[in-house]
């Protein structure tokens, strides 16, 4: 049966597909030099660990804040996609190795033609891996496949954008290697609802749940499930108006409390706002949701197969992406048996 977040939510226990190991058009890799300080997916430990004494939820939004300024000031225009997507690319990657040199000070020393490949590499490594969410997250990124340089307008603003989400504390909210540590708040909630006006908001009926009410919700309803059906995994959780994913966030830290990983779980959600769907799909990669994810760009009201429909697109999506990569494989082979037959030559 479903565990839903809503009284109203229907979503049927289907098994999401799982990706292999990006959609029609995947994120433009460009030079490896600036892709040698992103750490690869990498998930070490599920078990939750005590929290924090300091408010991150705080921290979150005070970074958002941050990032809107940066973003205003530096007169980056009227597309908030793209300072939230770089938020959202700075939220997917972290330290590789604790005791090396400092990722934010790499990151920093960036100039704007780096920086750019930079967050061009991070959304095409995490494509390879999950095409599904990456894709659902394309508004966030599809600027950066752009064949013309952009101007320096554009790469001023990103660097102002850059440096005052580092220096705003993103990774220190979602750098941690433990997913319960990246799942402690929703820092892109903050930097989307802060970018867009109140008339934005009010017109597309946009209000998230603040993030403690989300982890009161989460444990008021999971536990009163529990108390007629023990959790089990494979169960699926619902959320039919997620935003950007809040309230299965706090439903995953809930599992983790009490000894489940998430992972074991199948999630889905649903959010008829493209820019909160996107955010909701790199949220799952960041907080370690597993692999039987499915986010879904629709209406629940007008679309009662909102995620099943978001299925299929995701199935056409991984199959897309396995292609590709099969292609790139059998030119890698052919140009490195070129290069011996060259070297034998010689």
């Amino acid at each position: 049966m479903s565990l839903q977040l809503d009284l109203f939510a229907s979503a049927a226990p289907e098994p999401a597909p799982a990706p292999a190991p990006f959609t029609a058009t995947a994120p433009r890799v460009t030079r490896p030099e600036a892709a040698s300080i992103i750490a690869p997916p990498r998930e070490s430990d599920h078990r939750p660990r005590p929290a924090r004494s300091h408010d991150l939820h705080s921290k979150a939004f005070a970074l958002g804040e941050a990032v809107t300024d940066a973003w205003h000031r530096a007169h980056g225009g009227s597309d908030i996609a793209v300072p939230i997507g770089l938020v959202a690319a700075l939220a997917l990657i972290r330290q590789r190795d604790a005791a090396g040199p400092s990722l934010e000070a790499q990151i920093l020393g960036l100039d704007g033609v780096e920086l750019i490949e930079m967050y061009r590499q991070i959304w095409a490594q995490h494509w390879a891996h999950r095409p599904d969410l990456i894709d659902r997250a394309r508004v966030l990124h599809e600027w950066l496949n752009d064949t013309k340089a952009p101007d320096k307008d554009r790469v001023y603003a990103v660097k102002c954008v850059t440096r005052a989400a580092l220096k705003g504390g993103i990774l220190d909210l979602t750098g941690h290697p433990v997913p319960y540590e990246r799942a402690q708040t929703d820092v892109l909630s903050h930097v989307m609802m802060l970018l867009r006006s109140s008339s934005a908001r009010q017109g597309l009926g946009e209000f998230h749940t603040p993030p403690p009410v989300a982890d009161m919700l989460a444990e008021v309803t999971l536990t009163a499930q529990w108390a007629l059906e023990d959790p089990r995994a494979g169960q699926h959780i619902h959320d039919p108006a997620g935003g950007s994913g809040g309230l299965l966030r706090a439903a995953a830290q809930t599992l983790r409390h009490r000894g489940f990983d998430p992972a074991d779980f199948q999630w889905s959600m649903v959010d008829v706002d493209q820019i909160a769907a996107a955010c909701g799909a790199v949220n799952m990669i960041v907080w370690g949701m597993g692999r039987r994810v499915t986010v879904a760009c629709d209406n629940t009201l007008s679309n009662a197969r909102a995620v099943e429909d978001a299925m299929a697109h995701a199935r056409a999506v991984i199959a897309h992406r396995d292609e590709v990569l099969g292609k790139a494989r059998i030119i890698a082979a052919l140009n490195r048996t070129q290069a011996l037959v060259e070297q034998i030559a010689a």
